[in-house]
């Protein structure tokens, strides 16, 4: 069975140079994939450019009031922070090359996957994978969440996740480890559009729908640790990708194929905050312990993303990356976390973090 059945409501094109109107349950008010896309990738690019040109107003207006920042070192900054940081005028490139948007929860939601490049002091970064979350709000679109990990060489690289009929050139991580540069070459986005109804969502309490989004994605760990294989199916969203911390994304095939494999024994989440947009959308940043063959792995910040889909929450992303507090700022963290090692049993986590002073 090929990918595209298993997505069977779910609508995927490529963007291309002419019109492109894809079928949707909200009729004469549904926008073009085409017209939608460009909307988000324009944020996306005054996004970047407002953070090289060192402009936090601009950046103030481009984010919402509850975004976070997590960084390549898996630490987790506050808007104020990403807000100083801008105006400390420290990079001298910034470029966001989308690649890859998917709209849901009615086009009011838009996952961006993107490379980041990025110059400091005139020398090159690596390139990092970089996700956003952006949330439509009276038809204006704004940055909820950032997070991004470096591209690396390490870890599995086969069955990465590519572009329809794009070649080599559009695999996510290219062989990961390259320096970031400052132009791009020309290449066409992706634009996936999940056309579920969301009139079929039954209102509910606000505080109900957080605890069934929590409780939907701890399932979903619980049931990749148990190998649970036709329950992982129920859980993922037709839309779902998972991006590991070596900076390299996977199909929702491969993530039930490695389901299979059984060969994760502790699969943890430790919430360290839930987000929920509206009645359909649902973030989680979290503290993630994995045991693979009884050895423990290295600790990981991770991002969920769930959405209500036909009355259901599912998850639609996993992101994770590898923590490491010895580089980076030591400033502006909204959590406290350390490196390491998962484990079994983690003690009780502080929620110290070193003192700042916000700008904003």
């Amino acid at each position: 069975m090929t990918r595209l059945n298993h997505l069977n409501r779910l609508t995927l094109r490529v963007l291309a140079a002419g019109a492109l109107l894809l079928a949707s349950p909200w009729g004469a008010r549904a926008q073009s994939a085409e017209a939608l896309a460009k909307q988000v990738v324009d944020v996306e690019h005054a996004y970047a450019a407002a953070f090289q040109a060192c402009k936090p107003d601009a950046l103030d207006k481009l984010t919402t009031k509850d975004f976070t920042f997590t960084d390549y070192n898996g630490m987790t900054y506050s808007r104020n922070w990403f807000l100083s940081e801008a105006e400390g005028c420290t990079r001298n490139v910034v470029r966001v090359e989308p690649m890859r948007v998917t709209f849901n929860d009615g086009d009011n939601t838009a996952i961006v996957q993107s490379r980041l490049h990025q110059f400091v002091g005139d020398k090159p970064m690596p390139v990092n994978l970089l996700m956003h979350v952006l949330i439509r709000r009276d038809g204006e679109w704004k940055v909820a969440l950032h997070h991004s990990n470096v591209m690396m060489k390490s870890g599995s690289l086969g069955n990465q996740y590519k572009l329809p009929n794009s070649g080599e050139a559009f695999v996510l991580n290219p062989g990961g480890g390259a320096p970031s540069t400052k132009s791009a070459p020309a290449f066409a986005h992706e634009v996936v559009r999940y056309d579920g109804d969301p009139a079929k969502n039954l209102k509910e309490d606000p505080i109900k729908l957080e605890k069934m989004a929590l409780d939907k994605i701890l399932e979903y760990a619980s049931v990749f640790q148990n190998c649970r294989t036709a329950d992982l199916q129920k859980i993922l969203s037709p839309t779902y990708l998972i991006s590991g911390f070596n900076g390299a994304t996977y199909t929702r095939d491969w993530m039930i194929a490695t389901s299979d494999h059984c060969y994760h024994n502790i699969q943890r989440i430790e919430p360290l905050q839930v987000r929920l947009y509206g009645e359909n959308t649902a973030i989680l940043i979290g503290r993630y312990h994995q045991f693979v063959y009884e050895s423990p792995t290295d600790f990981r910040h991770l991002t969920s993303i769930a959405f209500r889909e036909e009355g259901t929450w599912k998850v639609a992303i996993h992101y994770s990356t590898t923590f490491n507090e010895k580089v980076g700022s030591p400033y502006g963290k909204l959590f406290y976390s350390e490196g390491g090692m998962s484990q079994r049993v983690m003690e009780p986590f502080p929620n110290h973090v070193p003192p700042f002073k916000p700008r904003y």
